[in-house]
């Protein structure tokens, strides 16, 4: 639960002040904290009645930790969007890393503790308490970002589960984004911030007016964030990271192309070599990461109107509406062809002969070949894809004061979400197929189907110099394709568009039973209803040429309504008017939610907590919860097309994988595979196979449930004034977290091992047909490879069992030293002790201080946020240390590999990564006097002010816009130093 006790100035300082340094800000006690108006007070006090965590009005939260940002630290944060707020805190998962464009793993999302991503999100993210619509082309998860940053009164982090008082998806915990109960006058922020090749710009205001009985004020946000590009970093675009203790990026798709030539051995790297080089990974020579973005340029505007009102002393009205647009764009590198067969004179194959075919010149004779080729074009112009959110959001809340005591409380939030992915003009590798060797297949088949399960063949015969495709020479005018087929490579254009639309209503009742020696006994109970409805429209190719001629379209449909009832009871066991020995104050709770889901039954999860002060400033605190996490509807999939969902697909494995031969001994058999004494790679040019991520129907996926208990201390010392700290010992257990588990862990894990079919005779069309369950609706995406060598099964599953434990930590000592001004300094941190997991009820192992085994979360060690501040006379100067631990490197690319046990699960092994350390400095001066100016400030934020490169990471967290070879975009941020300077003005 979150908040902070009301019992006591003290403990009041205890958890505004130290929250408030966790967030990494000079922000006063008054500023963030969270205290309950006295019973007399008029409804519509600005002070705060949003109690987080529990469902009792102005009632402190019993036995949890508290992390809150408030405006201070906002200020001293200059955030361009709230994400960017929130990853200051050490226990959220991307805390460090860049907030811009979308992460496919969780959206926008914040996620604590690092407890799974992905489906398996265990976050509950909201606004005032309640729900926001998901959004998204994945899965159907919340983008805080929709609210304005000056709308924005604090943000509230809870790590514990909290599904006793939210539901769904508060396994990990619950962020809330509080927004200002009332405004009065004008405020504005415009900033601007410079890095190298990357600029953005950002304003925000607020306008207000408060009345006798209420308020109504009015938010705005605008931010437009540049590109940054892979070959303006030089960590991204290396290509070949050999040199740096990595492995070799580059790949054989080159201008003009490589060739393999039937009976030579090995790859000739242009038509004119002689000889050949080993077709191995280590060999490849063209380093095409240059032509891709780290960033996505991103656009976002919204706005926000609250009003409030009194009608009268028992009945109180608000009401919200929001608005949100927000855009990504990202320049698309160029495609290519890998393992293309081609035929030439003597080959007889009639019309399939290309007419600008060229032998190499080591193998002269050669009548066919197979190639792999990249397609730059004299403008560089490859597409873009660009994602688009439209949100539309209002909540209303209706407030009766029964009489002193009880109160009746209706709310209603709506939300709709129109979130689209589209690829414009991309590269048609069907269309430049036909243009080689007449036919939508790599192996040039004219008899093998486009479309696996119709029969549907295309041709473009017969193939003559006004309709071919010459790879054997770069587009710098001796190329001698027509500029019709030119024009034809890149028309491929894809849409995923997602609709959300939900509506919570809650009613409930709080108030106080009897009094007790200590207090009054408190309750609140209500009930809820919520409903969702998703529809997913998806269009695309489907290998038969342009999508303008040859496309297929999906609609996904999905509803969900829930019902639940809840209760919540504080007891006051103990007060310092009691004046027991030891027992300064003694405080328990009990809350209970039952929730009905129409598509995944029913679940019960309660929670205890206590808070124990033995003498004032020092505090005690504890709870246990049961937790869950309803499975989302978007990954169930659609049972009439073969399980099927947006975000899943069937196809031609992308990735290389290094096998552990212990594991799979056949491997070592298959046709051309490179091996060392442990591993052999797949997903090479040589070595192809086909994936499947069919959604959780497929594999009978069920809900996702959590048990949590933490225990902590809180102190503010008489003795020491100014001096706040807090530690709290969590422990979580995540039970079948959905997931589409990655190829390393299937590979190095007993539970998944079953996962990986290895044919080294290649594998059957009816293996192939069966993976593919096209017998029930599914279909496969590209062509399939003429060998198909392997089988990799990533359908989504309940496959994820987690055990977390560590410490979350932090202490502030504030001072005013005489006339030099007042000194801040304190951390924040969060420190695991335990991460362990399993799949599938297999034997446990530990993942702690990793990164890239879970391609979803890393599972880092340490990170830390600490503060140096000063202020005196309206200047304020405030240093901030950021640093994340040393990791290893888990992902399967690692140059030293991952060492199993001899059940299969990881021991040990993995690339070493160094600690990260990032300093930043804000710097800000306060207009003082009574001039028109007073309260104006003046601010310089640099973010990295050494510019320093992230830590390499030979892996690529590739389901992150933004993510590149080279470094972790889970907890590194790739723009180097970043400067912005800003006004903020008030009136």
């Amino acid at each position: 639960m979150l908040g902070e006790t009301t019992q006591g100035k003290v403990t009041t300082s205890i958890v505004a002040i130290a929250a408030a340094l966790l967030a990494s800000s000079a922000a006063s006690a008054q500023d963030n904290a969270i205290t309950a108006p006295p019973q007399s007070q008029s409804i519509t006090s600005d002070q705060d009645i949003v109690v987080t965590g529990s469902a009792i009005r102005g009632v402190a939260p019993v036995g949890s930790n508290l992390i809150s940002v408030g405006q201070e630290t906002i200020e001293k944060t200059a955030p361009v969007n709230v994400s960017q707020l929130v990853n200051t805190v050490p226990s959220i998962s991307t805390a460090g890393s860049v907030a811009q464009g979308e992460n496919a793993y969780s959206y926008y999302s914040p996620q604590i503790h690092s407890l799974a991503g992905s489906s398996s999100n265990t976050t509950l993210v909201i606004v005032d308490g309640l729900r926001l619509p998901g959004g998204g082309t994945q899965f159907n998860q919340t983008d805080p970002n929709i609210i304005p940053v000056s709308a924005i009164q604090r943000v509230e982090v809870l790590a514990d589960g909290a599904s006793s008082v939210y539901g769904s998806d508060a396994v990990a915990g619950v962020v809330n984004f509080i927004t200002r109960r009332t405004f009065d006058g004008f405020e504005a922020n415009a900033q601007a911030g410079f890095a190298d090749n990357y600029h953005n710009t950002s304003f925000n205001f607020i306008w207000g007016k408060k009345w006798d009985t209420g308020g109504v004020y009015v938010a705005g946000t605008y931010t437009d964030q540049s590109d940054l590009k892979n070959k303006d970093r030089d960590f991204s675009s290396r290509g070949d990271y050999r040199p740096y203790g990595g492995t070799n990026t580059n790949s054989y798709q080159c201008s003009p192309a490589t060739i393999v030539a039937p009976g030579v051995s090995g790859v000739f790297l242009s038509p004119s070599a002689t000889t050949t080089v080993a077709n191995t990974p280590a060999n490849a020579p063209c380093n095409n990461s240059i032509y891709a973005n780290l960033l996505p340029s991103q656009f976002r505007a919204n706005a926000m109107i609250k009003v409030t009102n009194d009608f009268s002393d028992k009945f109180t009205v608000t009401a919200m509406l929001n608005y949100n647009r927000q855009e990504t764009h990202n320049a698309l590198a160029p495609g290519g062809l890998t393992n293309a067969t081609v035929f030439g004179p003597g080959s007889n194959r009639g019309g399939q002969i290309n007419p600008f075919y060229v032998a190499p010149a080591g193998a002269p004779g050669a009548t066919q070949q197979t190639v792999s080729w990249l397609a730059l074009l004299p403008d560089a112009d490859y597409g873009e894809s660009e994602s688009q959110s439209d949100v539309i959001y209002s909540t209303a809340v209706a407030e009766y004061r029964v009489n002193d005591n009880w109160t009746l409380s209706f709310t209603d939030a709506f939300g709709w979400n129109r979130s689209a992915l589209n690829t414009i003009n991309g590269f048609c590798s069907a269309c430049a197929l036909l243009a080689l060797n007449g036919t939508g297949q790599l192996s040039g088949s004219t008899t093998t189907t486009n479309i696996p399960g119709q029969n549907v063949i295309a041709l473009n015969l017969p193939l003559t110099t006004a309709n071919a495709l010459d790879v054997w020479r770069p587009f710098d005018g001796t190329n001698r394709t027509s500029e019709a087929v030119i024009r034809s490579l890149y028309r491929n254009n894809s849409e995923n568009t997602n609709y959300n639309t939900f509506n919570q209503m809650k009613l409930d009742l709080n108030g106080s039973l009897f009094n007790l020696p200590a207090g009054a006994l408190k309750i609140a109970v209500g009930g809820e209803y919520l409903w969702y409805e998703q529809t997913q429209k998806i269009t695309g190719s489907n290998n038969t040429g342009p999508t303008t001629t040859g496309s297929n379209f999906r609609v996904y449909n999905y509803k969900r309504d829930v019902k639940s009832l809840y209760g919540e009871l504080y007891i006051p066991v103990i007060s310092p008017d009691m004046e027991v020995p030891f027992a300064h104050s003694l405080d328990l709770s009990v809350s209970a939610r039952y929730d009905d889901y129409s598509d995944v039954g029913s679940t019960t999860n309660p929670k205890f907590a206590a808070n124990w002060e033995p003498v004032a400033g020092v505090k005690l605190r504890g709870n246990y919860s049961r937790a869950f996490v309803a499975p989302p509807q978007a990954v169930i999939g659609d049972p009439t097309q073969g399980y099927l969902y947006a975000s899943g697909s069937v196809g031609v494995n992308g990735a290389q994988i290094a096998v552990p031969i212990a594991n799979y001994p056949d491997v070592v058999n298959i046709p051309g595979i490179q091996c060392n004494a442990t591993t052999c790679t797949i997903g090479t040019p040589a070595v192809q196979g086909m994936r499947r991520q069919l959604g959780g129907g497929f594999s009978n996926m069920g809900p996702q449930k959590g048990r949590s208990w933490s225990a902590g201390i809180d102190l503010a010392p008489r003795f020491l004034p100014g001096f706040t700290a807090a530690f709290t010992y969590f422990h979580n257990k995540f039970i079948g977290g959905v997931s589409s588990p990655s190829p390393s862990a299937i590979v190095n894990s007993a539970g998944l091992r079953n996962l990986l079919t290895i044919c080294p005779q290649t594998c059957s069309q009816a293996q192939i047909d069966e993976f593919a369950n096209l017998a029930n609706g599914a279909t496969v995406s590209g062509a399939i490879p003429p060998q198909v060598y392997f089988l990799i099964d990533q359908s989504t599953r309940n496959a994820l069992n987690l055990t977390v434990e560590g410490i979350d930590g932090q202490f502030s000592y504030r001072s005013e030293i005489g006339e030099l001004g007042t000194f801040t300094v304190g951390t924040g941190f969060t420190y695991f002790t335990k991460f362990r997991q399993n799949f599938g009820g297999g034997t446990e192992f530990s993942i702690l201080n990793t990164s890239g085994y879970n391609t979803t979360f890393p599972s880092v060690q340490f990170k830390n946020r600490a503060q140096l501040g000063w202020a005196k006379d309206g200047i304020s100067a405030d240093l901030f240390w950021n640093h994340t631990g040393s990791y290893r490197n888990w992902i399967s690319t690692s140059v030293i590999p991952i060492t199993v046990d001899s059940v299969g699960n990881p021991v040990g092994g993995g690339d070493k990564v160094k600690s990260n350390n990032i300093f930043d400095l804000h710097l800000q001066y306060e207009f003082q006097g009574e001039g028109f100016a007073r309260g104006w400030q003046v601010y310089v934020d640099a973010q990295n002010i050494f510019d320093k490169d992230p830590p390499f990471y030979n892996g690529n967290t590739a389901g992150i816009l933004g993510g590149a070879w080279g470094y972790n975009g889970f907890v590194s941020n790739p723009i180097g130093r970043l400067v912005s300077v800003g006004l903020r003005i008030r009136m």
